[in-house]
């Protein structure tokens, strides 16, 4: 015999699930305030459960240990970021426009996201090796992240508006100028949008690689 759930159950789980998934995002949002500021080595359970509020014990009701609470937070971000890019590159007609849309579209959530960034960039070397499962979704939203400028590279590609190329090494070359010109401004303290980067590096890669006529 199955058992159902009543209507008051049902709303009762889905109010459960909502609370579990703003507290996990509460915790994930402490983490990156904390990690950013101390380093993962320096960072504690202790001192994101005070950031974030919360005792000790409920952040390891979500969260194994430190390393997993480190690697949720990069897979969150990414995800977030490659959501974005592609979800702006699907609103262009052209393939040219998508990727347009798709620099300016990871510069604005640089921009959004200056700590994150200032996590990835200026404490990376801190973080334990990216090679366990617990990174797999990390990986896994990169390559969505390469797919995404690919699909785009190749549909300019067959309209002979780009030079016949391997596109995923284009897709890479792009990821590198834009990760780049987000290392130095966080390197050397841009206060200036980064989005002011977009255009040099739309200019640059656009024409640099645009098919002769």
């Amino acid at each position: 015999m199955s058992v159902h759930q009543t209507p008051e159950e049902s709303r009762a789980a889905d109010r459960k699930e909502r609370d579990r998934i703003r507290r996990r995002m509460h915790i994930l949002a402490a983490a990156e305030r904390i990690f950013a500021a101390r380093g993962f080595h320096e960072a504690s359970i202790e001192s994101i459960a005070q950031e974030a509020g919360y005792a000790s014990g409920t952040i390891y009701l979500y969260f194994e240990d430190k390393d997993a609470l480190y690697a949720a937070l990069f897979s969150h971000k990414v995800s977030a970021m490659v959501g974005h890019v592609e979800s702006e590159s699907e609103k262009a007609s052209e393939p040219m426009e998508g990727l347009e849309r798709a620099v300016r579209a990871q510069f604005d959530f640089h921009d959004q996201n200056r700590e994150f960034f200032d996590l990835l960039f200026r404490q990376r070397q801190t973080a334990p090796a990216g090679k366990s499962t617990r990174w797999k979704t990390v990986r896994e939203s990169y390559e969505r992240h390469i797919g995404v400028l690919q699909q785009l590279i190749e549909r300019a590609q067959k309209r002979k508006l780009l030079r016949k190329m391997d596109s995923r090494h284009l897709a890479l070359l792009l990821l590198g100028m834009i990760a780049q010109m987000t290392r130095e401004a966080i390197r050397e303290g841009w206060s200036e949008p980064l989005q002011n980067a977009a255009n040099v590096v739309i200019e640059v890669f656009l024409n640099g690689v645009r098919r002769s006529a």
